[in-house]
């Protein structure tokens, strides 16, 4: 069993360091892409009827991976309180697996 007193939270870096801030145009960049999705993902909703239900976990979930991001390269860490881990859906569509290769493959992000 381990106790507060015995092991302190962990902290990133040297606690006298600022954590490095996010560049304007960056954390601009990733607002502007996050709402686009959200806009996509409540035009999808919409258009095809998908249920209440369905949207609202879809956009919990983007929260959380926005306030992740954000708060991994701002060089915050996890709040303290409990969190529960995401869990993956049971499936997922072909045109969603398709999307996450091409995303973790960098594919069509060169220039050339």
């Amino acid at each position: 069993m381990t106790s507060p007193a015995t092991n302190p939270p962990k902290r990133n870096g040297d606690a006298t360091k600022a954590p490095p801030a996010i560049a304007a145009a960056h954390e601009a960049l990733i607002r502007d892409s996050f709402d686009d999705i959200a806009l996509l993902v409540g035009s999808a909703a919409a258009i095809h009827n998908l249920d209440d239900d369905i949207l609202w976990t879809v956009m919990k979930r983007l929260d959380r991976i926005r306030v992740r991001l954000l708060r991994n390269l701002s060089g915050v860490t996890g709040r303290e309180e409990f969190e529960p881990t995401a869990v993956r859906p049971p499936r997922t569509h072909p045109a969603v697996d398709e999307f996450l290769a091409r995303n973790r493959s960098r594919m069509g992000e060169s220039a050339a």
